[in-house]
């Protein structure tokens, strides 16, 4: 009976430690060049943790920083992550970009071109600005595009599986849902348009459960925003940051405004640039879609025109 005590004691903790693992970057055992060709398909940056097995700050990278939570949650989805050793297979690495500190970061482009290079340790909070900062760069360096040209994800599309916070800091990841969700994208509070079509939106709430489905909000701003926006709506729904505009890029809805709108939002809304992500002032369609229970579209209202939205009886048509 001990011994059976033990072997399950044993298990439960190596079942703890795999899990609390899974929390941080996700290092893949892969080639480079395997590297390259997924970050081409899943749209991603490449990462590499150059290190050598008598460096203190690599250790204390590995133990630390790229074990964070929150670290791992943006590498994860920005980044194909590797950790090589200079000293083994990372030799002719190590000579290609000139790495002579450890532990050395390469982040690249899907076609192996640096980005950008770091070295020293860092702890959890400053790499994930770091990794922020990279995603954003070739996120904003890459050419905007126009509310003309976003024609958004069509019925039939399936949409990969994304996550996001709400403003209390709650992960929602869409592969947990078993439902069929109604994703509506908003401008943000300060869009009197938005605000009044979230509160029409309390309409749908005593169905929703009747139809086997659960309605979400995207932002773009920040979760002290999202937290006025609740205010003025009185929301129950749940609504979440889209951080670097990834759900909304998923859904191809998301768009730069032309330059003289852009003055006028920077100029007249307050809080508009310092509300998002970066300075880009990218906004997403206030589209809405409905996805059945395999994530795939059955539906969606998508007009360029912020003052159309989905009517509540053709949603709940669809459900």
């Amino acid at each position: 009976m001990t011994r059976k005590i033990i072997l399950s004691l044993c298990l439960f903790i190596a079942i703890f430690a795999n899990a609390q693992s899974k929390k941080g970057i996700s290092f893949q055992k892969i080639s480079l060049e395997t590297a390259k060709q997924i970050a081409k398909k899943e749209n991603k940056l490449i990462f590499i943790d150059i290190y050598t097995t008598w460096c203190g700050p690599c250790k204390l990278m590995k133990k630390n920083t790229f074990t964070d939570a929150r670290v791992g949650e943006i590498f994860n989805k920005n980044f194909v992550s590797l950790a090589i050793d200079a000293e083994k297979e990372g030799v002719a690495l190590a000579k290609e970009f000139n790495i002579v500190n450890f532990p050395s970061f390469l982040f690249l482009d899907a076609n192996g071109k640096l980005v950008q290079y770091d070295f020293g340790y860092y702890n959890a909070e400053q790499f994930s600005t770091i990794g922020m900062s990279v995603s954003n760069k070739i996120s904003n360096s890459a050419t905007p595009k126009t509310i003309d040209m976003v024609k958004g994800k069509m019925v039939g599309d399936k949409i990969p599986d994304f996550s996001a916070k709400d403003h209390l800091g709650n992960l929602f990841s869409s592969s947990d849902q078993k439902e069929k969700l109604i994703v509506v994208f908003i401008r943000g509070q300060w869009c009197p348009y938005c605000n009044k079509y979230i509160e029409s939106l309390q309409n749908l709430s005593p169905e929703l459960q009747a139809k086997n489905a659960k309605l979400v909000i995207i932002s773009p701003e920040k979760p002290e925003f999202i937290e006025k926006t609740i205010e003025k709506t009185q929301t129950s729904y749940t609504v979440l940051y889209d951080e670097g505009y990834k759900i909304a890029e998923a859904f191809d809805v998301l768009y730069t405004p032309d330059t003289k709108i852009l003055d006028l939002y920077k100029s007249k809304v307050e809080g508009f640039a310092e509300s998002r992500s970066d300075n880009s002032g990218r906004l997403p369609v206030s589209a809405t879609f409905i996805l059945d229970e395999n994530k795939i579209i059955s539906w969606r209202h998508f007009n360029p025109d912020y003052k159309e939205r989905a009517a509540i009886e053709d949603i709940l048509k669809q459900l």
